[in-house]
């Protein structure tokens, strides 16, 4: 992982897990393509590294906040040839393959600023960044000067340089367009072949999906090193739950694999791989991908000072967040915190991880403190969350999480349940759904509100019931698939 901490003035320290980028002494001789001036009116200039989702919204946020002061000129620099696009929703390009259905704002949008300057760069990367000088260089020579920099460069999916074979021909990762559509023009090439995403994570399911609608491939494999898929949003149950609902739609999912070489032909073309076990697999496509992160404190500042970092790129206590909503939150605390001067600071706390989506036709959600009863709470309803988990709930074991599940399954539907709640019932902490995500708004809602609940929490799952004997038959039927 990528840290700026510890820099010293004669020290070059390479952050470059993202974009190859160092951090250079000030006493080196830097060409000026570009000087601040020196008026103390002037407005500030921020310089946003990368042109992603969170850089879009950070970049937003400031100019609706910042419409009246107009402190700020804004300079963004994306190392892609497109303006920003919606990532999240990236596979739906191979059904319609029009970038420009994707984009955030329309191109006229960058260029449409007249109270501020505001200037953009694309296929351009920053190589260096001199703290002491507040400048960085791109890749194209030319020097711009900041006041306030802030990295949004998202992450790469970074090729594992340690197993053999992974430079062959055939290797993808699933990140950017760019990708995308070298993707499709290999698998046109390579019509009825096998092909195999490594990860059972969100992207690893996604680019599992992007593989088979291209319908060119003959079969699509999903490797995971876990037990089962999404293993940091689903519990065993609900992962094989996932896992088994996907491979009866066609996907072969081949569980606690690990790849230990990448076979290749004499021209470096990929053929398949070998397991640890030394199982081996014939294949022709591969998709991988991993995850790092720049060290930021509740303000999103750096060790080094105005320099900021939001998004996937940063690193907060020891956390890189992989979806999208941490690093919205991140784009409104930072770009409050500079338009708002006169204001109390915002900042940056525990993230809601709170995902629902539909992976390969299966409705997937986890909300609030999904893994409470696993890790213990990160928090407990009216108390700090840096002590909810130190206190034990009375009566219980100590090492035993002061939480108690209710969970429900229908082995017919296709249907799981787990929800949360406080050891006396009063709290809803959080909890996880498959095939039925209907209610996930109002629970969710629920547990950011952490509001004594109203209704005891067997209705959550059995829902409201009448009393007398008429439905005491249907109340033991659903009963049989609720346990703590």
């Amino acid at each position: 992982m990528p840290l700026l901490d510890g820099l010293s003035n004669r020290e070059a320290v390479n952050g470059g897990v993202h974009s190859g980028i160092s951090y250079v002494q000030a006493s080196q001789d830097i060409p000026d393509t570009e000087t601040r001036g020196n008026n103390a009116n002037r407005r500030q200039k921020i310089v946003v590294v990368g042109l992603g989702m969170v850089a879009i919204s950070f970049i937003e946020k400031v100019v609706k906040q910042d419409a009246e002061r107009r402190n700020y000129d804004i300079v963004v620099i994306g190392e892609e040839s497109h303006v920003a696009y919606n990532r999240v929703g990236l596979s739906s390009f191979f059904e319609h393959r029009r970038i420009e259905d994707l984009y955030l704002n329309p191109k006229e949008w960058y260029g449409s600023f007249q109270d501020r300057s505001f200037d953009y760069h694309l296929n351009t990367r920053v190589t260096d960044i001199y703290p002491e000088r507040k400048s960085v260089k791109t890749s194209i020579g030319d020097t711009i000067a900041y006041d306030i920099l802030v990295l949004a460069t998202g992450s790469d999916a970074v090729l594992p340089i340690h197993t053999p074979g992974h430079d062959a021909k055939g290797i993808f990762v699933y990140r950017t367009i760019s990708d995308l559509e070298r993707l499709i023009e290999f698998a046109s090439m390579h019509k009825g072949k096998t092909a195999v995403t490594v990860g059972g994570g969100l992207l690893g399911l996604e680019a599992a999906k992007a593989m088979t609608d291209l319908q060119d491939f003959g079969n699509v494999k999903l490797v995971d090193r876990n037990k089962w898929v999404l293993a940091r949003q689903l519990d065993g149950d609900a992962g094989s739950l996932v896992t088994r609902k996907i491979r009866e739609l066609g996907l072969d999912v081949l569980h606690e694999r690990r790849v230990a070489k990448i076979m290749t032909d004499d021209d470096k073309n990929v053929t398949g791989i070998r397991f640890e076990d030394g199982e081996e697999i014939d294949c022709c496509c591969i998709h991988l991908s991993k995850r790092g992160g720049f060290v930021v404190n509740e303000s999103l500042q750096t060790s080094v000072p105005d320099i900021y970092a939001v998004g996937e790129c940063a690193s907060w206590e020891n956390q890189t967040f992989g979806i999208i909503a941490p690093g919205i939150e991140m784009a409104d605390v930072l770009s409050f915190n500079l338009t708002n001067p006169d204001k109390e600071p915002k900042s940056f706390k525990r993230p809601d991880l709170s995902t629902k989506l539909k992976l390969l036709g299966v409705d997937v959600a986890s909300f609030g403190d999904f893994f409470a009863d696993r890790d213990g709470p990160k928090f407990l309803p009216g108390q700090r969350p840096s002590t909810a988990t130190d206190i034990p709930a009375s009566g219980e074991d100590e090492k035993e999480p002061p939480v108690k599940a209710l969970t429900y399954k229908d082995p017919f539907g296709g249907i799981y349940k787990k929800y949360l709640f406080t050891m006396d019932g009063k709290y809803l902490l959080g909890g996880m759904m498959i095939g039925d995500t209907k209610d996930y708004i109002k629970l969710n809602q629920m547990v950011k509100a952490q509001k004594l609940l109203e209704v005891p929490p067997s209705q959550f799952i059995l829902g409201a019931q009448t009393d007398g004997e008429d439905n005491a038959d249907d109340l033991l039927v659903l009963a049989s698939y609720v346990c703590e």
